[in-house]
């Protein structure tokens, strides 16, 4: 979308039903209240969040008014400039209905400014998600003394292609600046009349060194105010299937921050006064898909403890206890995953739940909600589903463990991270799909990109010394590039005498390349030289003989 900012020093004309209304201009030295907008024309897909820049001056209060040019939508708000900067950012929402709420509709991204819903025109079904239709939008911007006009255009969501790249584990965050461009990796064609992708066939696997990330751009716009929210997959009870009433697969998810020797678990729906899921009293071993311990962050579990589940007592209020017949270790920062059976209730919208991890000695609690009806259908909500996958098919019990998500507009679409130093080697796939769950608007879409993620390597190119005491180190490796690595040299006199240990950061250069020159005492060839290669504690090559 256009942002640019500057106040709009001009009268505008805007047409309301064919009448053409005068709105003032502000005037920056005036010492009336003076308004504006940093852009006369804000684009926006729709399905997406608007970003709108106001100005005040001498006033820190505005009305902001949203109007469609076929007076099919109005929507009057208050806006406040609470630290009086003179500038409020508002974030529109495009969709609205459903377990949207108003107040998460229409925000402000400056933590001290403040809007308010006033009035908006009525939908015909408020529990159905629904977009704004596209097209022209009037934005009216006033006080008592004063208005200025700009316009809001909304255009219909696109699909192209897919793009995915190696990126190193320190660069920017998607969306932020600075962020590497997915210029260079493999790239996918998309079959528009089956709205489906795959890996371009004459592409090689991409290969991705564990400790790096990969980095996966699918090309669809419409859906960034459908993953304003958390998503359903990181709640502390995931549905996979969020219908009510559905007999489905709740999954448990919570990570001490303090080691727990765990003797029972309990799950207790009936915290607040939401209805607990039906048939939690029937609960029994048998309906325990698997349960264990996420040591590695990658959602799978790495330690199973089902043969250690003693007994089940369970209650007509919604809670469930399992009992083990051994104290049963979770370290601090490792993931405890239950996955079973249960029937979901006649409900939807976010319901409040309790995990407890009893221990001998402490007990660790987290509070949390399972999201039911459409806003908890696939991973990220409202039908729109992402999740890593094995070679084979197998897909991790918590499904985004390791796996960032954000959606850019800027980049076209969802950007989504992997951590591949929670994973083993092997080959993977990410896939990402919109199911009938989304509001009509949303493409229907299925996308999958497969990678390889393979141990980290590195080769040194030049192992001679010289009679100089700058000792010249270079090697040829597969991480990506920009990420660092630390060189390390040992340099031991052969009779016992000087001994050096010098660590230099490198970093890695786009054709893979990496190099340092270290400083000795003495001439290279007087010392015995290893040299080694590390990063994040993790040796690559090494302890190499130098000479």
């Amino acid at each position: 979308m256009d942002t640019r900012l500057a106040l709009i020093a001009a009268v505008l004309l805007v047409g309301f039903g064919g009448i053409a209304a005068p709105v003032a201009s502000p005037a920056a030295a005036q010492s009336g209240p003076a308004v504006g907008f940093g852009d006369a024309q804000t684009t926006v897909t729709q399905g997406d969040v608007a970003t709108i820049d106001l100005q005040l001056r001498n006033t820190d209060q505005a009305t902001l008014r949203i109007d469609s040019a076929n007076q099919q939508y109005q929507a009057t708000l208050r806006v406040h400039d609470g630290n009086d900067d003179g500038t409020v950012t508002v974030r529109a929402n495009t969709f609205r209905g459903g377990n949207i709420d108003d107040a998460d509709r229409f925000t402000t991204r400056g933590d001290t400014d403040t809007i308010q819903l006033l009035t908006e025109s009525d939908i015909s079904d408020t529990s159905e998600v629904t977009a704004l239709n596209p097209g022209r939008y009037n934005l009216i911007i006033s006080t008592d003394e004063t208005s200025v006009a700009a316009v809001l255009f909304i255009e219909e969501p696109d699909v192209s292609g897919t793009q995915t790249s190696v990126i190193a584990p320190n660069a920017p965050a998607a969306g932020s600046e600075g962020a590497p461009t997915l210029g260079s990796g493999n790239a996918s064609q998309v079959d528009v009349a089956n709205s489906t992708t795959s890996t371009n066939s004459t592409e090689s696997l991409l290969s991705a060194a564990r400790s790096d990330r990969v980095r996966t751009r699918f090309g669809m716009s419409g859906f960034g105010g459908l993953v304003e929210s958390p998503p359903p997959a990181h709640n502390l009870v995931y549905a996979t299937d969020s219908t009510p009433t559905a007999q489905t697969t709740h999954t448990v998810q919570t990570t001490p921050d303090e080691t727990i020797s765990m003797r029972t678990l309990t799950i207790d729906y009936g915290i607040g006064d939401d209805a607990p899921p039906r048939g939690v009293h029937q609960f029994s071993r048998s309906d325990i898909d698997v349960i264990g311990v996420d040591e590695t962050g990658n959602g799978f579990v790495d330690r199973s403890v089902g043969i250690a589940v003693q007994n089940i007592r369970t209650s007509t209020d919604g809670s469930m206890t399992i009992t083990f017949d051994r104290p049963l270790t979770v370290s601090k920062n490792h993931t405890l995953l239950a996955a079973y059976e249960m029937r979901n209730p006649n409900a939807t919208g976010a319901a409040e739940v309790a995990v407890t991890l009893h221990g001998d000695r402490s007990t660790h609690r987290e509070r949390g909600t399972v999201l039911y009806g459409p806003a908890g259908e696939g991973t990220l909500g409202h039908g729109v589903d992402l999740r890593p996958r094995t070679a084979s098919g197998d897909v991790p019990t918590a499904p985004l463990a390791a796996v960032d998500t954000t959606y850019d507009p800027a980049a076209g679409g969802l950007v989504a991270t992997v951590d591949t130093n929670a994973f083993g080697s092997g080959e993977y796939a990410i896939d990402f799909s919109v199911g009938e769950a989304a509001p009509p608007s949303v493409p229907r879409v299925s996308f999958s990109e497969s990678f390889a993620i393979v141990e980290p390597t590195a080769e040194f190119t030049n192992q001679s010394v010289s009679d100089d005491p700058q000792l010249s180190v270079t090697a040829d490796t597969n991480l990506a590039p920009s990420g660092s690595v630390i060189l390390r040299v040992t340099a031991e006199e052969p009779n016992g005498g000087v001994s050096q240990v010098l660590n230099c950061v490198a970093a890695v250069e786009s054709n893979g390349s990496i190099g340092c020159e270290f400083d000795l005492s003495e001439p290279a060839d007087d010392f015995d030289i290893e040299v080694s290669i590390q990063r994040g504690g993790y040796t690559i090559v090494g302890p190499t003989e130098y000479n």
